[in-house]
């Protein structure tokens, strides 16, 4: 397994998903986590299902939504830990709307999380990186609708085009670089997460959803979250060190094949 013993760091979005899967594949490979979520019942769910591995998930309520919770939570961090070696920004927010349909209060509201929040955790986080004179790196969480696009999700969609252009922004900053923080983004397909489940649930027959969307892919089924966090741990660890600038996509072939039916 990928070695991450003895870095400590902040994801967010921690409360079941990807995010609780990153907390919990980084802490197996020795980090020490600070979860954030605004989800407090699921954040301790996070932690307690971390007991026993070689580093630790430190639960703490947060929304990365306001600025002031993310420069705390970026604060505790290097209080609990002495320095902060990695940020993973996973907190997102999805609405489905049609495009003619979308409203600014839905734009607004997946800018808040997706765009600015990403931005905040990023700047604050480089910015503790360089006190700490360690070099670092930062993980977004971006979306193969960070290179692709569709009609139901275009906030959401644009939301994780910025977030690809915010990673590559962070990467040619020399200052960063020099310093030996580097930052990446994940690109996942679908994934077994509450937000995925949700959208099966809304359906008449969620499975029937659910076959259909895996049908899409040439594996014929989403993603574990494990497997996509697998991908992330990698990119924190110190193995990925000339990895800068990456969109990593993580789908399972989806984008490789012209004709989804392919």
């Amino acid at each position: 397994m990928t070695s991450c013993a003895g870095m400590a760091g902040l994801v967010t979005g921690a409360s079941g998903g990807l995010g609780r899967a990153t907390a919990l594949a980084l802490a197996a490979a020795g980090a020490d986590v600070l979860a954030l979520s605004r989800n407090m019942d699921g954040l301790s769910e996070t932690a307690a299902l971390a007991e026993g591995l070689a580093g630790s998930v430190i639960a703490r309520q947060g929304d990365v939504g306001d600025e002031e919770q993310v420069r705390a939570a970026i604060k505790a961090v290097e209080q609990q830990f002495g320095a902060l070696r990695y940020v993973v920004n996973n907190a997102g927010r999805q609405i489905e709307r049609d495009f003619l349909e979308t409203t600014n209060e839905d734009w607004d509201e997946i800018d808040r999380t997706n765009v600015r929040g990403a931005f905040w955790v990023c700047k604050y986080g480089a910015q503790a990186m360089l006190r700490a004179r360690t070099g670092g790196s930062i993980v977004n969480i971006a979306s193969v609708l960070s290179v692709s696009a569709d009609p139901m999700l275009t906030a959401y969609t644009t939301s994780k085009h910025a977030v690809l252009g915010l990673t590559r922004s962070i990467a040619v900053t020399r200052s960063l670089a020099r310093s030996g923080i580097r930052a990446n983004a994940v690109l996942p397909g679908d994934m077994d997460t509450p937000m995925v489940q949700q959208y099966f649930a809304a359906h008449d027959d969620p499975e029937e959803a659910r076959r259909q969307v895996a049908s899409a892919y040439p594996v014929e089924r989403i993603a574990d979250p494990a497997e996509v966090a697998n991908v992330v741990r990698f990119l924190v660890s110190d193995e990925s060190s000339f990895v800068n600038g990456a969109a990593i996509v993580v789908d399972g072939g989806l984008g490789a094949a012209l004709y989804t039916n392919a």
